[in-house]
């Protein structure tokens, strides 16, 4: 478990210890059990976070592969649903899609998704009040897979501090400009799943993240970004080394920024 502050100064006192519980690629295999998933949701639940978001990759696919892909894939969601079913937040699940969600099947991933309760945010914003404040947290479709777009309005409109969710972490080039974005959440990188001694990660799978940056605070110019490790791994290579699964905590913060 990683456990992340951000201060935002302008984050109205009731959202200061505003708390989102981040699980991200989850590449549940076909036939594989799911006891380290009813684990990770207990660990979840325990948090008491505000906010649970997924960040899509729900399973194995290939974009070769098809049918294939898509047979995975219906297995993997039937045997999590139970689990993910128990997930506990006071403002509930948010949920956007990952490319392996396109390589397989899109429309069943997000009639999956919805059956489940989450609130799946494709290009779209969500905003949680409390009282006369807000929180803006927006959802990203796919960068390579989907259609990613900033409405019109996302700019010109709400003003409320804002949470970008992002299954790639590139997603972050798109916010360039006067949108107001105080930080983007990203996984798809899995942290490179392998990351050697002295060399970091041979593969990043994102153009903002670097070699000793595939997960982590990734330094950019747009917004402050974080990039989990997620929980799964993708075939043909599943395994990890010196990077291990991460459950992401992020705890936002009003007051002044340190120096």
């Amino acid at each position: 478990m990683s456990r992340i502050e951000l201060v935002i100064r302008d984050l109205a006192p009731a959202f200061d210890g505003y708390t989102i519980a981040v699980l991200a690629d989850l590449h549940q295999p076909p036939d594989g059990d799911v006891d380290w998933l009813h684990h990770t949701v207990s660990v979840t639940n325990a948090l008491n976070p505000q906010l649970v978001a997924l960040l899509g990759d729900y399973g194995y696919s290939f974009e070769s592969l098809p049918t294939y892909s898509r047979r995975w894939y219906g297995k993997a969601l039937g045997a999590m649903t139970e689990g993910l079913r128990q997930l506990r937040a006071e403002d509930g699940v948010i949920a956007i899609l990952g490319n392996h969600d396109y390589d397989a099947d899109p429309t069943m991933v997000l009639e999956w998704l919805r059956d489940l309760g989450a609130d799946v945010l494709v290009n779209r914003a969500r905003c949680i009040p409390r009282g006369s404040d807000s929180l803006r947290v927006f959802g990203l479709d796919d960068l390579n897979s989907g259609a990613a777009s900033i409405p019109p309005d996302f700019s010109t409109g709400d003003r409320a501090p804002t949470v970008v969710l992002s299954h790639n972490p590139d997603g972050v080039f798109l916010f360039e400009g006067e949108a107001r974005v105080d930080l983007v959440i990203a996984g798809h990188t899995h942290g490179g799943q392998i990351v050697l001694p002295w060399f970091g990660a041979p593969m990043t799978m994102a153009r903002v993240c670097t070699r000793r940056a595939a997960s982590g605070w990734v330094p950019n110019e747009i917004a402050p970004l974080y990039v989990t490790r997620g929980l799964g791994e993708q075939l043909p290579l599943p395994l990890r080394v010196n990077c291990p699964p991460e459950i992401l905590v992020v705890r936002l913060r009003s007051g002044q920024q340190p120096e």
